[in-house]
């Protein structure tokens, strides 16, 4: 067993790395190192995370939007985007229950050598968590036999050292009370079969825009309704409430036209390439165009109704106003329009390949 060893060059995970969803952040970095390129937009795509939507009907959640919800079960996204490349997956759940994530048997030294393993063989590590909340994040190395693990975090400022290389360095990355809440390991394993084909991706980006409930959650195109009530709600005592310095409410809004304006937006971009591919096929072009009045929707009406994107006072006063809120509904409405075409227009190009 070695007890040190450090992967050189594993290109950084940051927000903005293509987009601002972290799990095909870290898919695309640690794939590229890999020598397999991949198009972040594949990544998003592939592993349904570009047609997820999540709403909690109970309460102001800011996990809402996680790719964990993106389908019912937890472990889905993770799965399929890495089976999606053709590569072999496993993973390893922390031992234990979570009310949002699958329950495991992993134990630290578990994690531990389930890290070096792969660090050995020369594959970074996709973790959740390991620095800040449980997100994914790139495992680059390891020291002390894996009591000290070296990465890249979408939370990288969370840390308080640093390799020299710029990886993060955490001994107390199990420790919950630090703020850590490390839940899983995953592995991007040899490649053994094709990059996962349209009808099934088709398939699965059907499964994730579904409107459903699952307990408090509604997913999908059900989501949309679930956002306007809370948001019309939303009472003076709500905006009192914060999160990690943030006023929450504007937290769970900024989250949910974040998500929406990048997996939507990539939606578009795969359909679009899908169409020019494809001349003879119409659906593949309509289909992009309902993606695309979500992300402008986003960007051109609902961002510019707060003074845009950013999540800081002005933004925040902006959203108590009960008329703004109103007009956000009403893009709301239109969103949800344009996705349930998407999602009709999908089922008619599934019935016909």
């Amino acid at each position: 067993m070695n007890s040190e060893k450090i992967l050189k060059g594993v290109p950084k995970a940051y927000y903005g790395a293509g987009g601002v969803t972290p799990f095909p952040i870290c898919l695309k970095a640690v794939s590229d190192f890999l020598g397999d390129p991949l198009d972040y937009t594949y990544a998003i795509v592939a592993s349904g995370g570009a047609f997820r939507f999540a709403w909690d009907t109970a309460e102001w959640n800011p996990g809402n939007v996680a790719i964990n919800h993106a389908y019912d079960d937890p472990e889905r996204p993770f799965r399929q985007g890495v089976t999606a490349l053709g590569r072999d997956f496993q993973i390893l759940w922390r031992e234990g229950n979570n009310e949002w994530w699958r329950a495991g048997t992993g134990t630290k030294e578990d994690f531990k050598a389930f890290i070096r393993v792969q660090i050995d063989a020369g594959k970074p590590v996709i973790a959740l968590g390991p620095l800040g909340p449980p997100e994914a994040a790139i495992i680059t190395g390891y020291r002390d036999g894996g009591d000290t693990l070296l990465g890249w975090s979408l939370f990288q400022w969370d840390a308080k050292t640093f390799s020299e290389e710029g990886y993060f360095t955490s001994t107390d990355y199990w420790d919950k009370a630090k703020g850590n809440d490390f839940v899983a390991v995953m592995s991007l394993g040899d490649v053994t079969a094709p990059r996962m084909g349209v009808k099934q991706i088709v398939e699965n980006a059907i499964a994730a825009l579904e409107g459903r409930q699952e307990g408090k959650v509604a997913k999908g195109v059900a989501a949309y309704d679930a956002w306007k009530k809370a948001l019309l709600g939303a009472t003076e005592k709500d905006f009192a409430m914060e999160c990690g310095g943030q006023n929450l409410v504007m937290m769970c809004q900024g989250d949910a036209t974040d998500c929406l304006a990048d997996g939507r937006h990539n939606a578009n971009v795969w359909f679009k390439r899908l169409a020019e591919e494809n001349p003879a096929e119409p659906l593949y072009g309509e289909i992009a165009e309902q993606f695309a009045i979500v992300a402008k929707t986003i960007t051109e009406k609902v961002y510019p109704l707060l003074g845009g994107y950013e999540r800081g006072a002005e933004q925040t006063k902006a959203l108590e106003q009960p008329e703004t809120r109103r007009q956000i509904a009403a893009h709301i409405d239109s969103m949800k329009a344009a996705d349930e075409k998407a999602l009709a227009l999908m089922k008619e190009l599934l019935a016909a390949m």
